[in-house]
């Protein structure tokens, strides 16, 4: 166990629950503390990534996000190695999980009448079983995204339009039903849209195709979410059919906060995935002004999504190690990070 590890086991003595038991509610407060930090992972959160990313950082991660898709053969699985790699870490997991098989590559989105139906019920109960066995906070983000046609949950691409925000309702509320029905309270479930509707309700006349329109009700949703990111210079109107331009934190998610926001104002608000290039602008201002952003929002965490996908989002690419260590006074200590729901923890 490296150094870095046995300090996280240390951290962990004082255990999430006591974490969580210090939280304070944003709401209302005159001077909202600075966010949590977490990284969004691509792949699995083993020691080893969780890790690297702390020597990268040098500061307190709060949140770890990862994905989990559904299993074509409906058999129960959870993640428990990497909830506890999270939690040894000292941090909250959080699973985006997606109602979608992958097999040789390819994705199929979980029909809603086979949730509502209750054809993968099984599945569904072992899994919130296990997650209350866990023991600890979980924040579960089913089907994150939903106002984007990449992801059309609940149906095929030709069947995403504007049934698609009822029927992603209803599945929330179904999923959320199970996990109640087996006394899964330590899990927080977050409703977490994209940055931007695509298709956009005014420029594509997808006035259905709103962040509210999806939301499942206060009853259903402990946590708010957003994701969005600055994309730079990176597309073209000549390969990609747009011209991308660099972009702020603020620009990018000042209209969903609003509308988040108007829609349940006591709620807790977390970015889950964000990321900017280097190109085109000042990546490391781009940074600090996510976090001077987050807090004068009152957010509760802002997570970056630390991977080299579409293109290299991590972290460090692009500016210097050095660039980054003034961030570390900026974002709260693991102690006090995360203004969320304490709940119930059951055994």
């Amino acid at each position: 166990m490296t150094l870095i590890l046995r300090l996280h086991t240390r951290a962990r003595i004082r255990t999430v629950a006591a974490l969580l038991a210090a939280l304070v509610a944003l709401a209302g407060c005159d001077a909202p503390p600075p966010p949590g930090f977490g990284l969004a992972l691509h792949g699995e959160p083993s020691p080893e990534a969780i890790d690297n990313a702390y020597k990268t950082l040098g500061w307190p991660i709060t949140l770890v996000v990862f994905f989990v898709h559904w299993p074509g053969d409906r058999q129960p699985e959870f993640p428990d190695e990497g909830i506890r790699a999270i939690r040894d870490a000292g941090a909250v997991p959080v699973i985006t999980w997606e109602p979608m098989t992958v097999e040789a590559g390819k994705e199929t989105a979980v029909a809603a009448s086979e949730i509502l139906d209750g054809h993968w019920n099984d599945y569904i109960d072992a899994f919130a079983v296990s997650a209350r066995k866990s023991g600890g906070r979980i924040i579960l983000r089913f089907a994150h995204e939903m106002n984007l046609s990449r992801y059309h949950w609940g149906g095929g691409r030709s069947e995403y339009g504007p049934e698609s925000p009822g029927r992603y309702r209803a599945m929330f509320r179904h999923i959320r039903d199970r996990f109640r029905l087996h006394g899964a309270d330590n899990v927080l479930f977050a409703f977490c849209p994209n940055a931007e509707s695509l298709p956009h309700p005014v420029r594509d006349g997808a006035d259905w195709n709103t962040a509210s329109a999806y939301y499942p009700g206060d009853d259903a949703v402990d946590v708010l979410g957003m994701d969005g990111y600055n994309w730079g210079t990176t597309f073209t109107v000549q390969e990609h059919g747009w011209d991308s331009r660099f972009t702020s934190f603020a620009e990018i998610f000042s209209p969903l906060h609003e509308e988040l926001r108007a829609l349940a104002p006591h709620k807790p608000v977390v970015v889950f995935e964000t990321a900017s290039v280097a190109q085109g602008g000042d990546k490391t201002t781009w940074i600090k002004d996510a976090v001077h952003a987050s807090r004068r929002w009152g957010l509760a965490g802002l997570c970056w999504f630390n991977a080299d996908k579409e293109h290299d989002w991590r972290l460090e690419s692009g500016i210097t190690p050095a660039k980054l260590r003034p961030l570390a006074g900026m974002v709260a200590p693991r102690s006090d990070a995360l203004a969320l729901p304490v709940g119930k923890e059951r055994p």
